[in-house]
């Protein structure tokens, strides 16, 4: 695959994932818990975390991943819920 493919596929992803409610977005997180870790599992969990980084911003994107350091399995919907205030 080309550079200028992969980098006009995550476009493509991004505008789609931009799309995404902000609880669909977070079912389709909550869905990849648990599963057994795939290079392809990987890269989409890594296009949801761009899209939640850019609802969130830095704090609470920070905040949400350190909450999930401690083994919680944190949706981040209460985290979105608060970004939007």
């Amino acid at each position: 695959m080309s550079v200028t493919t992969r980098e006009q596929g995550t476009t493509k992803v991004a505008e789609m994932a931009a799309k995404l409610s902000d609880e669909a977005l977070c079912l389709a997180w909550m869905g990849t818990e648990n599963k057994p870790v795939t290079q392809e599992l990987a890269i989409v969990r890594g296009w949801m975390m761009d899209e939640l980084h850019t609802r969130l911003g830095d704090d609470l994107f920070d905040e949400w991943l350190a909450g999930d350091e401690n083994g919680d399995t944190l949706n981040p919907l209460a985290f979105l819920a608060l970004a939007s205030k």
